[in-house]
């Protein structure tokens, strides 16, 4: 197959204009079940991002540290 676009035929256009009139006239609504796991993500996901964010913090604020001890190590033997 081709990723180049080619022209339809008249039959494959109505075979295609058939298939979206189809999906066109499905229209899934979302449940309401949906709508209670997008919520309980949304909390849980509030209350760790201050505790995230402080490990976040931490870790670089240690490499960091790591890093400039291994730069000035390096500096005095050169």
């Amino acid at each position: 197959m081709s990723d180049e676009p080619r022209d339809l035929t008249p039959a494959e256009e109505r075979r295609l204009a058939r298939h979206l009139e189809l999906l066109r006239a499905d229209h899934p609504q979302p449940g309401t079940a949906l709508a209670r796991r997008v919520v309980r993500t949304a909390r849980w996901q509030r209350v760790a991002r201050a505790p995230l964010r402080v490990v976040g913090m931490i870790a670089g604020a240690f490499f960091e540290g790591l890093l400039r001890l291994v730069a000035s190590g390096e500096r005095k033997r050169g």
